[in-house]
């Protein structure tokens, strides 16, 4: 009975002791000042190239910066590469596709980082 009181008094002891300190003061505000949301730190202010003409690989910068993970080869994509048409798709994977398969590529899902990876059709071979 007596180990019971010990703990019950060294709780409570460590109760008082943890309420005497200061409380935490948070800044005031909605922090949308202009030197908190900006490109890098914000997702919601990338802006995404979807019309005809734009370059693939800044869309698929844009789509990074915007929180997906995806990747790619400068080497496969290349800087030539531009949009055809404005893509309908939504989802991010059926609008990757949407995006790559006029150039043989294609997005499939990277199942050691997680996210996406571009990568060129597998050619059948003529006989």
């Amino acid at each position: 009975m007596s180990r019971i009181w010990y703990g019950i008094a060294l709780l409570s002891l460590a109760m008082t002791s943890n309420a005497q300190q200061p409380a935490a003061t948070f800044p005031q505000g909605q922090g949308t000042e202009p030197d908190v949301r900006h490109s890098v730190a914000d997702p919601k202010a990338v802006e995404i190239p979807l019309y005809p003409g734009a370059p693939i690989s800044a869309v698929l910068t844009a789509l990074t910066q915007k929180g997906f993970r995806i990747k790619w080869s400068p080497e496969e994509v290349l800087p030539t590469m531009t949009l055809l048409e404005r893509p309908k798709s939504s989802r991010i994977d059926n609008l990757l596709n949407e995006i790559l398969k006029p150039y043989d590529m294609r997005a499939d899902h990277n199942l050691q980082d997680g996210g996406y990876r571009v990568k060129p059709l597998k050619k059948k071979k003529k006989k």
